[in-house]
């Protein structure tokens, strides 16, 4: 069979296993399967290019002519690539599929984290730190927990240009309390804090295996409040900003003086910590008492806000997803594909992220 002929027969036979797929819990199961029976089937093939590599050295050097051996390996690797987009397409279909009904959405939500508790996954042999009833804090209209955060934080900017910091981070650097509500008012430069700070992101740098880095997400939990923001520093855009997804402290603080704004003092914080990074990094930025300098701070961006009380950590999380896969917060209305975009109702995103943890820890349907 040659490349041509394999490339058509294996498209037409995956193209129609998701065509018109409903959006229900059977089909997400099949599609679940079928997306790990591919990574699978990748995983076998994984040294192809290796051996075919070696066959060419073989044959240049032997001065062998093509054999079937050679047609062989060029119909596997046809179907290595045909494999790959297929599996991304499935992906894709994975993700779109629970964004067209919040009740199934739901539904499948509650399923997987209910059948992950009876096959008693030992989530300690696969994951650092998560554990099932981690987990179970992705459920839906419940808060997120410091273990859910730090898990995707360091997942997703492990090897990236974003280097985030766990959620403990803030209380030591930017508040005076654990509890994160009152931002440190007055800095010393020559005290043992600005040795720690920089020891801290030399530590996350090696972490997260993240040495060529141009942007800080740092996760903030008000725990008087029970709520989650963020604070991004962009060494490259000079930029810093607070990413807050209440609804109510958008509205009642952007129209207010700066020093009238909430997060203000908060911003003062992180003006200092920012100095103080560039010093690690080996760059000179002054931004205390300059109104020269070409850095724009913003104590209350613009975000897509949350219309409950309970989504705040999942808002903070897809806050980082955009930082990470396009570099900035997109809005509501932008043309990214909607499994990207946030939602008024964010329980397809808990699905979403659900489900990688139990892809992560071996689950099985």
């Amino acid at each position: 069979m040659s490349p041509a002929e394999t490339s058509t027969l294996f498209t037409d036979q995956l193209s129609s296993a998701s065509n018109g797929i409903s959006s229900t819990l059977p089909n997400y199961q099949k599609l679940i399967r079928l997306h790990r029976s591919l990574l699978s089937l990748l995983d076998c093939l994984i040294q192809l290019p290796n051996l075919i590599s070696a066959l060419k050295e073989l044959s240049r050097h032997h001065h062998l002519s093509d054999t079937s051996l050679h047609q062989v390996l060029q119909n596997f690797s046809v179907i290595q690539l045909l494999l790959r987009n297929e599996s991304d397409r499935i992906k894709a279909v994975i993700w779109e599929l629970p964004e067209r009904s919040t009740e199934m959405a739901t539904l499948i939500l509650k399923h997987l984290v209910a059948k992950s508790a009876l096959q008693k996954l030992n989530f300690k042999h696969h994951l650092e730190f998560v554990r099932h009833s981690d987990l179970q804090t992705l459920s839906p209209k419940s808060w997120l927990n410091g273990e859910i955060i730090n898990y995707f934080v360091e997942k997703w900017c492990a090897g990236s240009d974003t280097l985030g910091l766990g959620t403990y981070w803030a209380n030591k650097f930017l508040f005076e309390d654990k509890n994160c509500t009152k931002p440190w008012s007055s800095f010393d430069n020559s005290s043992k804090i600005v040795n720690d700070l920089k020891r801290s992101i030399q530590k996350r740098e090696q972490r997260l295996d993240t040495v060529r880095w141009s942007k800080i997400y740092i996760p903030i939990n008000n725990a008087e409040e029970a709520h989650w923001y963020c604070a991004v520093i962009n060494f490259e855009e000079h930029t810093i900003g607070i990413l807050d997804s209440w609804g109510p402290t958008f509205r009642t603080n952007r129209d207010k003086p700066l020093r009238q704004k909430k997060h203000t003092a908060l911003l003062a914080a992180l003006m200092w910590v920012t100095e103080r990074v560039a010093e690690y990094r080996g760059e000179t930025v002054v931004l205390a008492r300059n109104p020269h300098t070409d850095w724009s701070c913003d104590p209350h961006v613009e975000v897509p806000l949350q219309p409950n009380g309970y989504d705040c950590g999942v808002h903070m999380l897809w806050h980082l997803y955009h930082i990470v896969n396009f570099g900035h917060v997109q809005p509501l209305n932008s043309k990214i594909p909607k499994p990207h975009q946030f939602a008024d109702n964010m329980v397809a995103k808990r699905l979403r992220l659900v489900q990688e943890i139990l892809d992560d820890a071996g689950f099985r349907f």
